[in-house]
């Protein structure tokens, strides 16, 4: 009748050096990519009024997304830096 009790293992991971220290991570994900999607449409859309067929606005478009993309996530580690160094 003399059972130990252990405590239970942890249930949350280890965070690694890669995550952000809060749990805002997902919202402003989505936030960049809504943010990337809006310019998208807006670029398809002038491209359209321009005269542009469908395939090179979309394609005007795609390119649009993945730049505005791209530069959202590159800007996430420059912010987290600044902020380190404050």
């Amino acid at each position: 009748m003399n059972a130990q009790h252990r405590s239970p293992a942890p249930t949350t991971p280890p965070t690694s050096a890669s995550e952000p220290a809060n749990s805002s991570w997902i919202p402003w994900l989505l936030v960049m990519v809504l943010c990337s999607a809006l310019v998208a449409v807006c670029v398809g859309f002038l491209k359209v009024l321009d005269g542009t067929p469908a395939s090179g606005a979309l394609l005007s478009a795609g390119a649009a997304f993945g730049g505005t993309a791209l530069l959202c996530f590159a800007v996430v580690p420059v912010v987290q830096q600044l902020r380190q160094r404050s």
